[in-house]
C-alpha cells in the first residue's frame, strides 16, 4: 500500500511539475481600453519572446550609437551613461518639475525607482491624462552597461524577468494603458 501511496505522490509531482515551471515564467501584458470605441486590446507574451523581438529589431531602440527617445528626439548612448552615472550618486531627488496651467510633469528617483508622472488637465473640466511610469534604478543599470554604441538588451530582458507588477500606467479620458509583468500566461480582468 505504501508503495502505491508513493507512486501516486510521485505522479501527481510529475504531472504538476510542467504546471510549476509555466507559473515561474515572467509574461508582460499590454491591455488597452478605449470605452468610447468599445475596444479592448490585450497582449499576453512571455518575455523570450520579447527578448527574441528586440534582439530581432535593436533599431527600434537604438541605431548608430543613438537611444530613440519618441519619434523625433535622440541622445547618444555615451551621453546617458554619463548622465545616468552622475544622477546615480546624487541618490534620492526630484530632477525635473514642471507645473504650468495644463499640465504638471515630476520626474524623480525615489528608492530603487525612477518615476515619471505626467498630470494634464482635460478640456471643459473634464478629466485629463495621468501617466505613471517606473523604472527600476536596475532596469537603467542593465539597459546601460553595453559597452561602445550599444545599450544592453539581454541584461534589460534579464531584469524585466526579475520585475513584477505596474510597469507603465496611462488614463486618459477615452483610453487606458497598462503593462505590467507576472506569472500568468492570461491578463487578469
Amino acid at each position: 500500500m505504501k508503495k502505491l501511496i508513493l507512486a501516486g505522490v510521485g505522479l501527481a509531482m510529475l504531472l504538476a511539475f510542467p504546471a510549476l515551471a509555466a507559473a515561474e515564467t515572467p509574461w508582460i501584458h499590454v491591455r488597452v481600453e478605449e470605452p468610447e470605441k468599445q475596444s479592448k486590446v490585450a497582449v499576453n507574451l512571455p518575455l523570450s519572446v520579447v527578448e527574441v523581438a528586440l534582439e530581432a529589431a535593436p533599431e527600434l531602440i537604438e541605431s548608430h550609437g543613438d537611444l530613440h527617445l519618441g519619434e523625433d528626439h535622440k541622445l547618444h548612448i555615451e551621453t546617458a551613461r554619463k548622465m545616468w552615472r552622475e544622477l546615480s550618486a546624487v541618490g534620492d531627488a526630484e530632477l525635473v518639475s514642471v507645473e504650468s496651467e495644463g499640465e504638471n510633469v515630476k520626474v524623480m528617483r525615489k528608492g530603487d525607482l525612477v518615476q515619471v508622472f505626467v498630470d494634464s488637465a482635460g478640456k471643459d473640466g473634464e478629466s485629463g491624462e495621468e501617466v505613471r511610469v517606473e523604472v527600476p534604478v536596475s532596469l537603467v543599470d542593465a539597459i546601460l552597461s553595453g559597452e561602445g554604441e550599444e545599450i544592453n538588451l539581454k541584461a534589460a530582458v534579464a531584469e524585466l524577468q526579475k520585475q513584477r507588477g505596474n510597469i507603465v500606467t496611462v488614463r486618459e479620458k477615452d483610453t487606458s494603458v497598462r503593462i505590467w509583468i507576472d506569472e500568468q500566461n492570461v491578463a487578469a480582468e
